[in-house]
């Protein structure tokens, strides 16, 4: 009885839980610090701000303020477009390349800042493209 509760909890979990981030991936030619050095390079034509930087890792995440977007919510601050990229040696000797858009909300709770992730914008979508055209090319 108790792993029929617990098979329900996890389809139930599975099929409210949606996938908000966008996740491309790409096979560059470049080996890994050569992938991330081209993904900062194109985030930062792009407007991303850089975050944080794993050189051992081969790992980047930088985001993009958006004020300008307004909603109807007294708590609702700002936009937030988040770019994760990670370069790693694959087996076949070439360089695996994931870049994941995510696109949050931020509130202003009594708690402090709060963030909500949404589905990717179109700006962090097309952003994890460029880079993907710019630094995945074969």
């Amino acid at each position: 009885m108790r792993s029929r509760a617990l098979l329900g909890t996890i389809v139930l979990l599975a099929a409210c839980g949606g996938r908000q981030s966008a996740t491309l991936t790409a096979t560059p030619a470049a080996g890994p610090a050569d992938a991330i050095e081209c993904t900062r390079t194109t985030l930062g034509k792009l407007k991303f701000q850089q975050v944080a930087f794993d050189v051992e890792g081969h790992r980047v995440v930088a985001r993009k303020i958006d004020d300008k977007t307004s909603r109807p919510d007294p708590q609702f601050r700002r936009i937030i477009d988040r770019i994760e990229v990670q370069a790693a040696p694959a087996a076949s000797g070439k360089t695996d390349l994931t870049v994941v858009a995510h696109t949050v909300a931020e509130y202003e709770t009594h708690r402090g800042p709060t963030e909500v992730e949404e589905n990717a914008s179109a700006e962090a979508t097309g952003a994890a493209q460029a880079v993907i055209q710019a630094c995945g090319q074969p």
